[in-house]
């Protein structure tokens, strides 16, 4: 009876170390790697197809994953910032629609890469990077770039009038 005790023992730890295991899990030398991987298994827009859905005023969300001071200092015009670090927490408040079509920037393609990667297992459906990021949008489409953009949370607002009343 003891060694039967032992035996069931011994196969629920095989069982629970065997599934704990992942067979999808990779490990990378180097972000570098890591990014060049994920941008084979991503779709891209290039910024000419782009400026055409922009300018065919179609209904995409256009989501700039770069840091909030680099959005602040300049976007696309009518961009969403979500930045790369937050996405996964930030993207149905923003982007509630899931199939709606998503064109995700950075810089140059990294980050938005590695974004766009998550974003099919938050069941987005069409999710495209923007090739060449917002350093090829703004040396192509210069008139089509927001200085200082003011959205919802970022946006300054005046403070309150006093009241009259008790403390105001």
């Amino acid at each position: 009876m003891n060694g039967m005790i032992k035996r069931i023992f011994y196969i629920i730890i095989a069982i629970t170390l065997l599934g704990c295991s992942s067979k999808n899990s990779k490990e990378y030398a180097s972000v570098d790697e890591m990014v060049k991987e994920t941008k084979t298994k991503v779709d891209f827009i290039s910024s000419d197809d782009l400026k055409a859905v922009l300018d065919a005023h179609k209904h995409v969300y256009l989501i700039d994953c770069r840091e909030s001071e680099e959005f602040d200092s300049a976007c696309i015009k009518d961009a969403i910032n979500i930045p790369r670090g937050v996405i996964e927490g930030s993207i149905s408040e923003k982007a509630p629609k899931h199939r709606q079509t998503v064109i995700i920037y950075c810089n140059n393609g990294d980050r938005s890469s590695l974004a766009a990667a998550i974003l099919p297992h938050l069941k987005y459906s069409d999710v495209k990077v923007l090739e060449g990021g917002f350093d090829d949008w703004k040396t192509k489409y210069p008139d089509m770039i927001e200085i200082h953009p003011v959205r919802g949370d970022s946006q300054v607002k005046a403070p309150a009038k006093p009241s009259g009343g008790c403390g105001g």
